[in-house]
C-alpha cells in the first residue's frame, strides 16, 4: 500500500462546514448547553478546575479517581487543593465499585468517573453508590459529548460534569461546565485572540490537508511560516487546548466570542449519526481481523474515536501516518501519584490502545481507507495473533 496525498484527520476540521453545511442551529437547546448552570471555558480541564468550588467539598478532602486517566484531570484536582486516591477499573474500563468502596474513609468527599471514548460508565449503580456514601459525583465527559445511556445524557447525573467540546466539533478550543450548584460559576475572560487565531488556522490547514487541494495546502503552509518569521511570532508562548501537559495559564480563560457563531453551523443529529455510522462501518471491516476492545456500539453512544489494540503503538501510529491516516496515542503514561501496582493493571491499555478517526467529516470511502491502512500495517499473521492476545489481556 503506497502513501496517499490527502490525509485522514483524527479530529474534525473546518472542512466540515463545506461538507456538512448547517445554518442557524439551535445549539442552546441541546444538552449540555441548555442547562441553566452551565458555562463555557477554554477547555475541559479548565471547566473541572472552576467547577470544583461549587461542590462545597471540605478543603484538602480526598477525591476518588480511576487508575486509567490522562493525567491533566489529576493535575486540575491537585491544583484546586484536593487529594486524590485511586480505584481500579476492570478489563473493559468500567469502574470497580467494590474496590472504590474499599478506598472510602472519612476524608473522601467525591467520586470522579470518566466516560471513555464516549462509552458510558454504569450510571445507576454509581449514583446509588454516591447516595449511599454521601459523595459528590463528578462526570468527566471530555470524550463523551452527545452520548446517552438508557436515554440519560452523560453529564446530567453528576453534581459536576465537564466537556471538551472542541474534540467532537471543529472549534479552536472550548470546554463546557455543568453543575447542580445553586450558583453558577462566573464567566471567565475570553481566550486570547492569538491563541484562537492560531488554532483556528490549524483547523483550516488540516481541512486543506484532508482535501484534494494539495497545492493550496502547500502554499498555505509556506505562507504561514513566512508570516510567522516576519513578525517574529513564537507560538510556544501562546496557550493551546489539548495535550497531556499541564499548563496553569489556561485556568485564566473562558472561550472566545468566535465560538458562538461557529456553534450555529453545527448539526447535532448529523454529528451523532455520522459518527455512529462510521464506527459501525470500521468495526465491520476490522472485526475478526484486528483486536477490537469495543466492537459493538451501544444505543445512544456518540463515539469520539475507534479504539484498537495494536502490538507496538508508537510504531503502528507512525506507519499509519505514512499512509495518510492520523490516529491518537492517548494516555500512554499514568500520573506520578498513581500507585505502580494499580498502574500496572491498566498498562496494556496504555501500551497498546490506539484511537482511530471515525468523526462526522469522514465519508464511507475515507473510513475504508482507515481500515485498509490498519490491515496493511497489521500485515503478518504473527501481528494478528499478537493483537488477538491483547484483547484477552485487556479483558482479563
Amino acid at each position: 500500500m503506497t502513501p496517499i496525498g490527502s490525509v485522514i484527520p483524527v479530529y474534525p476540521t473546518w472542512a466540515q462546514f463545506a461538507r456538512l453545511p448547517a445554518w442557524h442551529a439551535r445549539w442552546r437547546e441541546w444538552f449540555p448547553f441548555n442547562t441553566g448552570a452551565g458555562n463555557w471555558t477554554f477547555s475541559g480541564r479548565v471547566a473541572l478546575y472552576h467547577g470544583l468550588p461549587g461542590l462545597g467539598l471540605p478543603g484538602r478532602s480526598t477525591i476518588l479517581v480511576p487508575s486509567y486517566h490522562q493525567g491533566v484531570e489529576i493535575d486540575a484536582l491537585l491544583a484546586a487543593g484536593y487529594r486524590v486516591r485511586y480505584y481500579r477499573v476492570d478489563g473493559q474500563l468500567s469502574i470497580d465499585l467494590t474496590d472504590a468502596e474499599q478506598q472510602l474513609d472519612a476524608d473522601v468527599s467525591a467520586l470522579y468517573v470518566i466516560h471513555y471514548f464516549g462509552f458510558a460508565q454504569p450510571l445507576d449503580p454509581i449514583r446509588r453508590f454516591c447516595e449511599m456514601h454521601r459523595l459528590r459525583l463528578i462526570e468527566d465527559c471530555a470524550l463523551a459529548l452527545f452520548s446517552r445511556h438508557n436515554g440519560t445524557w452523560l453529564g446530567s447525573v453528576g453534581d459536576l460534569a465537564l466537556f471538551s467540546v472542541y474534540k467532537t466539533l471543529p472549534l479552536p478550543h472550548g470546554g463546557f461546565l455543568v453543575t447542580k450548584a445553586s450558583q453558577t460559576t462566573r464567566p471567565l475572560p475570553p481566550a486570547p485572540f492569538a491563541s484562537t487565531f492560531a488554532q483556528g488556522m490549524d483547523l483550516l490547514h488540516q481541512g486543506l490537508e484532508a482535501s484534494s487541494w494539495s497545492q493550496l495546502e502547500t502554499w498555505w503552509k509556506r505562507a504561514s511560516r513566512g508570516v510567522a518569521r516576519m513578525i517574529r511570532w513564537n507560538r510556544n508562548g501562546t496557550i493551546a487546548s489539548g495535550g497531556a501537559r499541564w499548563d496553569p495559564r489556561l485556568l485564566e480563560y473562558g472561550a472566545s466570542p468566535w465560538i458562538v457563531p461557529l456553534m450555529r453551523l453545527m448539526d447535532r443529529e448529523v454529528v451523532v449519526g455520522r459518527r455512529r455510522a462510521n464506527y459501525a462501518h470500521l468495526a465491520a471491516r476490522l472485526r475478526g481481523r484486528a483486536s477490537l476492545p469495543f466492537p459493538d456500539l451501544p444505543a445512544g453512544t456518540c463515539p469520539l474515536f475507534f479504539p484498537v489494540m495494536v502490538p507496538d503503538k508508537v510504531a503502528f501510529q507512525q506507519e499509519l501516518e505514512r499512509l495518510g491516516v492520523q490516529s491518537v496515542n492517548l494516555w500512554d503514561a499514568p500520573h506520578p501519584t498513581c500507585p505502580p501496582a494499580l498502574a500496572d493493571e491498566v498498562a496494556v491499555w496504555r501500551r497498546h490502545c490506539l484511537e482511530l478517526p471515525i468523526h462526522q467529516e469522514l465519508s464511507a470511502d475515507q473510513v475504508d481507507r482507515v481500515a485498509d491502512a490498519v490491515l496493511h500495517v497489521l500485515g503478518s499473521s504473527r501481528s494478528h495473533v499478537e493483537t488477538q492476545a491483547l484483547t484477552v489481556a485487556a479483558s482479563a
